[in-house]
């Protein structure tokens, strides 16, 4: 079933398909700074799994409005839910279905404001983050007494390395988007005032000129190198269980077939 199909009406978020293989999420709860309550993480999440079941779907995208890109979980609802001795699920795949998302697709992050604990746990994540010169970043959950433990830890310490991780999760200070972009997390930085959704369909529209097959499974590769202890093991994993499947499908003999004949190829939908 396609995802433009389906009742797509939600309260604190939007879904739109700004390219005829892109979706996009954008976050409005402006009065909380786009903060995140479990009804709409769950709701979140399941855009994400009918994203990689619609063939016609490449790429999406998950941006904010106003201030905020998201701050996180909803401490309200959190202190409701310890009031009432509710055990709070950290589990996979995390808010917003993204922290511990593997998925199959790519996701970019286009971050346009604030961006704090869960909200940067969800982007450290993400395949592709283009940040506005304006935002910053923090995991300010030590001075909440809580640790950042939904999936970003381990993942931000393998891209900006130990001891700037341990920067951030200790003194839960506020660090710009050129200071993400120096150390690496955020991939494209956008001028403050510009569009960064804009910027990030570009990204997307970049992408959904290739190969849908292509973007599936260097995806992977590059999520196995650094996922896995073992380079090797990753090379070896991709070259045999996912090469194959792409050599099988059409578009990996159309794109060779395109430069020989020296046209734009003709992509298919994805059948991985």
């Amino acid at each position: 079933m396609s995802l433009r199909s389906r009742p797509l009406t939600y309260q604190h978020f939007r879904v739109t398909f700004p390219h005829e293989h892109v979706v996009q999420v954008m976050l409005d709860r402006q009065q909380k700074l786009n903060c995140i309550d479990k009804a709409t993480s769950r709701e979140i999440a399941q855009i994400w799994e009918w994203f990689d079941q619609d063939e016609t779907l490449w790429v999406a995208i998950i941006t904010g409005v106003g201030r905020a890109f998201c701050t996180g979980a909803d401490l309200h609802e959190w202190n409701a839910m310890n009031q009432a001795g509710v055990i709070n699920d950290m589990g996979a795949p995390g808010l917003a279905g993204l922290p511990r998302r593997d998925g199959k697709k790519p996701i970019i992050a286009a971050v346009n404001g604030m961006c704090m604990g869960g909200g940067f746990e969800m982007v450290a994540n993400c395949d592709v983050v283009v940040a506005s010169a304006s935002a910053v970043f923090s995991l300010p959950e030590a001075k909440r007494g809580i640790v950042a433990v939904a999936g970003c830890l381990p993942r931000l310490t393998r891209t900006i390395g130990l001891q700037r991780t341990m920067d951030l999760v200790l003194t839960g200070r506020r660090v710009a988007a050129q200071t993400l972009y120096d150390w690496g997390l955020v991939t494209r930085l956008v001028g403050a005032g510009e569009d960064v959704a804009a910027a990030a369909l570009g990204v997307a529209k970049e992408m959904c000129s290739n190969s849908p097959d292509a973007l599936i499974v260097g995806r992977v590769g590059v999520r196995m190198s650094w996922e896995n202890a073992s380079v090797e093991g990753a090379v070896t994993a991709l070259a045999d269980q996912w090469y194959p499947r792409l050599m099988a499908g059409p578009n990996f003999a159309e794109g060779v077939r395109a430069f020989v004949e020296k046209r734009d190829p003709r992509w298919l939908d994805s059948k991985l």
